[in-house]
């Protein structure tokens, strides 16, 4: 399902109510005309959380989070806009039509099925090899001195691979599955001077890696010290497959994603004993990447559950040099990392079995930020003197270079300014001489006509572009594409007035969000069935004048939208004390009513 018609996607909007799918998931009560309720992504005590059944849109006055049906169910289940899509289709009885699917295409899913019946298959094995097998009971007293019980091992499906040449493939055998596609899934090897296979995990216990959709698409599996295990590593991971790839997959993201959003913050570590460990403590919000760094895909599945993460590695030079290699991936990815050095000789697994979750989260409390992070560890690293500055400099710019928020990246550069000493007029000079030597700053830039407008020029002939503020904006990001993320968090479908524009809005995130781009021919394609959508949209994009000046085009339509947005949310606040008259929660609603000044 790679692609969902505008009109398919216009009638699934139509018929999933707002509040009917928020209730699943978020006990509502009505407030006046809108329903109000505990926000189910950010620790809420007072309701801040609303959905407004005539726009079928949601707003969190807490957090900031808001939008349509579909981003609530991407938001609170951690899914992509197509999955997204198809569970309301599914639910409210619609039927996504199949575009032709070419041979190749379906015969990559039907691989991708079968291994999928293959892992799953051997997880189950596993597992019931480490709960009922009398050659696992040195496992059962290893994992029971790590302190895990059987909740936490039946949560993450640990198990027990004997130690065997063919055990998992007597099984595979026994249930008539291919051992071609066990070695296609990472689960066997196939020897080099002798027909056949063998198994690739022995004697260890056993780890299933699932993707975000809970499917088991790997193993992870580690020693327990068994004779003639000694010179073996201590880990060993599925090699990528058709269904893995280790730079997308966060070990422990299905199980905790929940309580990840209703903490409002993840923790980032780096072994699979860590995830589990703090699950049996109570700690449910870690996530490792799996034995790589952390790549832009991991950094998108991260966002997509909170911004708010925590680095917790190991406290030695390979955990900090992780730690250093992932924050200019999160500051890419608009995360908004900290980082926790833990005390010398301790993992997070170690730390919370000796000290207790308690401990444990009064450390996290104080975990710096990634800048603070690199600027003291620059300084350990490189030493104070000029040249070491220079280093720790370069370390701290090459983190937020990448940063698209212009209001962040100046004030992480005044920050740096701040704690190193250097005039920020300095950084910025550096840092551009930076961008364009390495080529890594890649700024989309259309090169003006002959006739490229001046500013003034420019602003004019906007005005004859149409009559409203709204065309101008829409028209704007059909022109220049490359900006319309910016713009997302802003949140126009809570104050676009002009229905067509709102409807076309959501067609262009909703391409944005499949694809991660927004191409004009694409839209088209897709509004082809909405006529009345495509020509407007032909239209907007059409008679958009070029502009030379495009930052600071995007920051006075950045500042427009957020004047709408914070009146948008006025407007439904002052309805709501309206409807209130002298109940108790007017307070909270004055005090969001002067956070919106």
């Amino acid at each position: 399902m790679g692609y969902i018609p505008e009109d398919i996607l216009q009638n699934i909007r139509e018929a999933a109510d707002i509040r009917q799918v928020v209730q699943e998931f978020v006990p509502l009560k009505k407030r006046g005309k809108n329903w109000v309720g505990l926000c189910p992504f950010h620790p809420d005590k007072d309701p801040s959380f609303t959905v407004n059944e005539d726009k079928q849109i949601f707003y969190c006055f807490g957090c900031g989070e808001g939008g349509n049906v579909f981003k609530f169910l991407m938001k609170v289940q951690g899914l992509s806009f197509k999955e997204a899509a198809k569970s309301l289709a599914q639910r409210f009885g619609i039927t996504i039509p199949q575009r032709p699917v070419s041979k190749a295409a379906k015969k990559k899913k039907e691989l991708s099925e079968r291994l999928l019946d293959i892992t799953l298959s051997a997880a189950e094995y596993f597992q019931k090899q480490l709960r009922d097998s009398s050659t696992a009971q040195a496992a059962r007293d290893y994992l029971a001195e790590r302190g895990l019980d059987e909740k936490t091992m039946d949560a993450f499906g640990l198990g027990w691979a004997e130690d065997s040449w063919d055990g998992l493939i007597g099984f595979l055998k026994e249930k008539g599955l291919s051992l071609e596609l066990a070695e296609q899934a990472g689960l066997i090897i196939k020897r080099t001077n002798a027909p056949g296979w063998y198994d690739r995990f022995r004697g260890r216990i056993v780890f299933p890696i699932k993707d975000h959709r809970g499917d088991v698409v790997a193993f992870g599996a580690r020693t327990i010290g068994l004779p003639g295990q000694e010179e073996q590593p201590k880990y060993i991971n599925s090699p990528e497959s058709p269904i893995y790839h280790k730079g997308k997959v966060l070990y422990g993201l299905f199980q905790n994603k929940s309580p990840i959003r209703k903490a409002g913050r993840g923790l980032l570590v780096e072994g699979y004993m860590d995830v589990v460990s703090l699950w049996q403590f109570g700690v449910r919000q870690a996530v490792a990447s799996l034995g790589t760094s952390l790549t832009e895909d991991h950094a998108r599945r991260m966002k997509a559950v909170t911004k708010e993460w925590i680095l917790l590695f190991d406290a030695d030079q390979a955990g900090l040099n992780a730690a250093t290699r992932a924050l200019p991936i999160c500051y890419k990815m608009d995360l908004r990392p900290k980082v926790l050095v833990l005390p010398e000789n301790e993992d997070p697994d170690s730390f919370v079995r000796k000290n207790g979750p308690e401990s444990l989260g009064k450390l996290l409390d104080s975990a710096v930020s990634g800048i603070d992070f690199l600027v003291e560890t620059g300084k350990d690293l490189y030493g104070s003197d000029t040249e070491g500055r220079l280093k720790t400099i370069d370390s701290a710019l090459e983190a937020i270079s990448m940063v698209k928020d212009p209001v962040r990246k100046s004030l992480l550069i005044g920050h740096i300014s701040q704690r190193l000493g250097v005039r920020e007029e300095s950084l910025w000079q550096k840092l551009k001489e930076k961008s364009q030597r390495t080529k890594r700053l890649k700024i989309a830039y259309k090169e003006p006509s002959q006739e490229a407008e001046t500013s003034s020029n420019f602003r004019a002939k906007m005005a004859r572009i149409g009559n409203r503020a709204e065309e101008k904006i829409i028209g704007f990001l059909l022109s220049y594409p490359q900006f319309i993320d910016r713009f997302m968090e802003l949140n126009p479908e809570l104050w676009l007035e002009n229905q067509t524009l709102n409807e076309l809005w959501n067609a262009m995130t909703h391409l944005y969000s499949m694809t991660g781009r927004l191409n004009l021919l694409e839209l088209y394609e897709r509004l082809e069935h909405v006529p009345a959508l495509r020509s407007t949209a032909m239209r907007l994009a059409s008679s958009f004048p070029p502009c030379s000046e495009l930052e600071t085009m995007v920051r006075d339509l950045e500042n427009y939208c957020l004047n709408r947005k914070k009146k948008a949310l006025r407007m439904q606040l002052l309805q709501q004390l309206r409807d209130e008259g002298e109940n108790e929660d007017c307070q909270e609603l004055l005090k969001s009513l002067q956070s919106l000044r």
